[in-house]
């Protein structure tokens, strides 16, 4: 069994079949803190995680959400270059996806995921308190 960490081979089985879309959508990630684009990780590829109890997919956006901001973090390196070896055309990995020109919008897409959690947790939370006393 891998580790949460370093992805398995099925895994990289199915992110070496992934090919760049230009048009590809960009979301925000909020248990990462990061930018995922559409053509990054087939449901395959989740669902692979998923069934392993593999986290290492988080690492690779933590890991770039770093690079992002120019102050890379060691503890989430080791999943991001596995996939440079093993999957070097993985779509993650071009130089735009990480350059430090996206800061402004990842701040904005945290600033905005803050909030609206924020907000949840002033709408629900309270209730959610309450009923758990």
């Amino acid at each position: 069994m891998n580790h949460p960490w370093t992805f398995s081979e099925s895994v990289l089985a199915i992110l070496l079949q992934t090919t760049w879309d230009p048009n590809a959508i960009c979301i925000f990630d909020g248990v990462s803190g990061g930018l995922l684009w559409s053509d990054e990780y087939p449901r395959e590829a989740f669902a692979a995680c998923f069934s392993d109890n593999n986290w290492a997919f988080r690492y690779v956006l933590a890991y770039r959400v770093s690079l992002i901001l120019e102050e890379p973090r060691d503890e989430f390196r080791a999943p991001w270059f596995q996939l440079v070896r093993e999957c070097p055309d993985w779509p993650g990995l071009r130089q735009e996806r990480r350059s430090p020109s996206l800061r402004d919008q990842l701040k904005r897409a945290q600033d905005r995921f803050r909030k609206e959690f924020q907000e949840v947790d002033t709408k629900y939370g309270d209730t959610h308190r309450e009923a758990s006393l």
